[in-house]
């Protein structure tokens, strides 16, 4: 399974990638917004992993842009954040926002979440 990595600083997003690379899943790091819509629309990730720091303006901007892309609206989102307050209101049902730092184990469990237990996790 195909997992975006949202993440401006390289050694940070290479952190990512290795604690997930050991679960078997396919990681294609993104550097800029632009590129992920490109990407995404080539590649059809399972799950988009954003650092708040890749977002160059409000959150409340991004996601907007993200759900209304037909491409990327139905695709789940963890977001990883040092504010949790200020990005509550931004999340849906397909959005995960966890606060940094955050333990491996629990963010293995949102992987997991989205890419095995989707269909159990979303309600009809």
């Amino acid at each position: 399974m195909k997992i975006f990595i949202c993440e401006q600083d390289p050694y940070r997003a290479k952190l990512i990638e290795d604690i997930l690379g050991i679960y078997n899943y396919r990681i294609v790091n993104v550097n800029h917004i632009s590129d992920l819509f490109r990407k995404a629309h080539f590649q059809r990730p399972k799950v988009i992993v954003v650092d708040e720091t890749f977002v160059e303006n409000s959150p409340h901007d991004f996601f907007r842009r993200l759900r209304r892309d037909p491409i990327t609206a139905k695709i789940p989102v963890i977001f990883i954040s040092n504010r949790i307050s200020n990005i509550a209101n931004e999340s849906d049902q397909l959005t995960e926002v966890i606060q940094e730092p955050f333990k491996i184990k629990n963010f293995r469990h949102y992987i997991d979440r989205w890419t095995i237990f989707r269909s159990l996790h979303l309600k009809n």
